[in-house]
C-alpha cells in the first residue's frame, strides 16, 4: 500500500477460515524465490505476505493456499463452503473477484451478487451495481499522552459547562449542540471514507487495517485533490521471480 508503506499480510500466518488480512511492515526484501540457491531464497516465514491471482480472478494467499473473501468490509481467508439456501447468503456466496488498475493503482473488488446479502423477502434492488468497491488502508493516530488527553478533557469540559445562577454548574447539553455537531464521533465510530483527508497516520504500531470501501461512482473526480485519501487507496504489485536468472515473475 502506497499510503501506509506496508504490505498485505495474513495475520499471524494462520490458515484458519476467517483469518483477517491486514497491513504490516514488509518482512522480506528478496524478490527471488529460488529453491536451489539458499543465499537468495526468500524466508518462508514471509510467505504470509505473498498473494496470487487464480484463473477465476480470486485473490489467494500463498501461505494458506486459499482465496480471500470480504466479510463486513474486512479481507479474510476463506475456505470453500457448501451451497446453503437461500443462496446467496452471508455464509455461502460466490467469492469476489479482484482486479488491479495499473494507471490509478486501485485494487477493485467485483461481486456476482449484492454483497449485503439481503433477505429473500427484501425488495429487490440493483443499487449495489452502481457502486465502486476499492481497497484502502485505514490510518491510525498515535495514542495521546496522559498530558494531552487531560488537556483535551479539560478544554472540552470547560466549553460545555455553564454556571447556574443559583450556584451549581450545569451541563450545557441541548438539542442545539447535537444539531451543530458538538459531540464528535470517536475514531473507531467513523468510517474510513468519512474521515478527513488530513487525519494523522502517525502511530508507531506496525499494524494497519485494510478495508473495502463502498464508494459512489465518480468519487475519483471529487477527491482528486485529496492526496492522503488517494494514496491510501493506491497499491503497487511487486512480482516475485522464480530465480535470479529469469526476468519474468512466477
Amino acid at each position: 500500500n502506497v499510503g501506509a508503506n506496508k504490505v498485505l499480510d495474513v495475520a499471524r500466518g494462520e490458515h484458519d477460515d476467517g483469518t483477517e488480512v491486514i497491513l504490516w511492515d514488509e518482512k522480506e526484501s528478496s524478490l527471488v524465490e529460488d529453491f536451489y540457491i539458499a543465499e537468495v531464497m526468500r524466508d518462508p516465514e514471509a510467505d504470509n505476505q505473498l498473494f496470487f491471482m487464480d484463473y477465476n480472478g480470486h485473490l489467494c494467499s500463498k501461505v494458506a493456499g486459499l482465496p480471500i473473501d470480504i466479510d463486513d468490509g474486512h479481507l479474510v481467508v476463506r475456505r470453500h463452503r457448501p451451497v446453503t439456501y437461500p443462496f446467496p447468503n452471508h455464509y455461502s456466496h460466490p467469492l469476489p473477484r479482484f482486479s488491479y488498475e495499473r494507471s490509478s493503482g486501485l485494487l477493485r473488488v467485483a461481486f456476482a451478487c449484492d454483497p449485503s446479502y439481503p433477505a429473500p423477502s427484501a425488495y429487490p434492488s440493483q443499487a449495489w451495481k452502481e457502486r465502486d468497491y476499492v481497497l484502502s488502508a485505514v490510518p491510525l493516530k498515535r495514542d495521546k499522552s496522559l498530558a494531552e488527553a487531560s488537556l483535551d478533557f479539560l478544554t472540552t469540559a470547560a466549553s460545555r459547562i455553564k454556571i447556574n445562577p443559583f450556584g451549581s454548574p450545569t451541563a450545557a447539553a441541548s438539542a442545539a449542540h447535537i444539531e451543530r455537531g458538538d459531540y464528535d464521533l470517536r475514531d473507531d465510530e467513523t468510517l474510513e471514507e468519512e474521515k478527513p483527508d488530513n487525519v494523522d497516520d502517525d502511530s508507531p504500531s506496525r499494524r494497519r487495517e485494510v478495508r473495502m470501501l463502498n464508494l459512489p461512482l465518480g468519487w475519483m473526480e471529487k477527491e482528486r485533490g485529496s492526496v492522503a485519501i488517494v494514496t491510501r487507496r493506491k497499491w503497487e504489485i511487486i512480482p516475485i521471480l522464480h530465480n535470479r536468472h529469469v526476468t519474468r515473475p512466477i
